[in-house]
């Protein structure tokens, strides 16, 4: 159950590395292109000083990016973007033309850092501001829509590539969150399993042990009896919890019924039966039912002193109504709900089932199970006549 989170969190870094790759080489390949245009076009001195303030912008970039990939802005944010925009605009006279695309990265780290709706209102001025700065270079017309177009379109490209890495990263940080919470869910099921599965047993095993010590000089043939029946209440258990891990564990109604009784009997409680016949039940309720009735009988064993022990299970409403009423309830507070009937009740909650259980007076406990199923009321009372 430990690999999923583990197998997760290896792929989550293996996909989120991937995108920041893809957004820095992305971020590198923008760049090169005035920076080419500025070795190509201008004279040594001023290529130079144009390379060394693009190298400025290119580092600033980076760090909006990477705060950006990691959801958080850069504690100078302010100070960064103001020293960006300067270097965005101010070598424009060394540079000529060559420098009109340097703004679309402004405008990216705009869109990155700065919150909504102020990051949109700060893009389009700086793609509006393409206009005039490419008039200051003497761009032609047609140049001047070209430039702002590319502003426009390169500090968008940029943008959606560091929120597609932000995004890539999020989607598996859910990924690794959710097999944690898969992981979880499983040890809860097996933990009601193994109390559904070991608690009855090992309480019915004690309850025979007693009676096979009680009676062990008195009656040997009694005792030898109940003694078998412990074993193979042990073997049951074994062969139970090593499907319990395997998690294909099925429970039978019919065998859970007849094992429920077997026991109460056996403590000295007389048990009254009343139900619809048990093999014609569909699983969909039969499994939660054993489950019900295992857990009200093992319940009725270890904190109550009855004698007397009803057990119903009838239609109603396209469904199954499980009643366990006992007359047992010892003096004093009520015990506190254990983790048994907890979990059951978590079991029938994922069926749309309902539970209650509590004092019904006159000394008497009642557990009430409903269980919804697939077969119509009408199904139900035809199968009990």
């Amino acid at each position: 159950m430990g690999s999923a989170p583990h197998a997760a969190s290896a792929t989550t870094g293996v996909a989120v590395r991937t995108a920041q790759t893809l957004v820095f080489l992305l971020s590198i390949a923008y760049l090169s292109i005035p920076a080419s245009r500025v070795i190509t076009t201008q004279p040594v001195p001023n290529a130079g000083l144009a390379l060394l303030a693009l190298t400025g912008v290119a580092l600033l970039q980076f760090r909006h990016t990477w705060h950006g990939l990691r959801g958080e802005p850069p504690v100078t944010w302010s100070w960064t973007l103001l020293l960006q925009a300067i270097l965005s605009y101010a070598p424009a006279p060394l540079a000529g033309d060559a420098w009109l695309g340097v703004p679309s990265f402004l405008a990216a780290s705009l869109l990155i850092t700065l919150r909504s709706p102020l990051s949109y209102v700060a893009y389009l001025a700086v793609v509006l501001a393409e206009i005039p700065f490419a008039l200051l270079v003497h761009e032609e017309p047609s140049d001047i829509a070209y430039a702002t177009l590319g502003v426009a379109l390169t500090g968008a490209v940029v943008f959606g590539f560091v929120k597609m890495a932000t995004l890539v990263w999020e989607v598996h940080r859910l990924r690794a969150t959710l097999a944690h919470r898969a992981v979880d869910v499983e040890r809860l099921r097996f933990a009601r399993d193994l109390h559904d599965v070991l608690g009855h047993q090992l309480c019915a095993i004690a309850l025979k042990g007693e009676l096979a010590a009680a009676v062990l000089h008195s009656r040997p043939e009694s005792a030898e009896r109940e003694i078998n029946e412990v074993i193979g209440l042990a073997r049951e258990a074994h062969r139970d919890i090593r499907e319990v891990v395997a998690g294909y564990r099925s429970v039978s109604l019919a065998g859970e019924m007849t094992g429920v009784t077997s026991v109460l009997t056996s403590a000295g409680i007389e048990c009254e039966v009343d139900t619809v016949p048990l093999d014609t039940l569909p699983p969909d309720a039969a499994t939660p039912l054993a489950f019900a009735l295992r857990e009200g009988a093992t319940n009725v064993l270890r904190h109550s002193i009855a004698r007397h022990c009803s057990i119903t299970l009838r239609p109603q409403d396209d469904g199954l109504v499980l009643r366990i009423v006992n007359d047992g309830v010892p003096p004093g507070p009520p015990h506190p709900a254990g983790s048994g009937l907890e979990g059951l009740r978590e079991r029938l909650l994922e069926l749309n089932g309902q539970l209650h259980a509590g004092p019904v007076g006159g000394g008497s406990f009642e557990l009430v199970v409903f269980v919804p199923s697939l077969v119509t009321k009408a199904a139900m009372v035809e199968a009990t006549r």
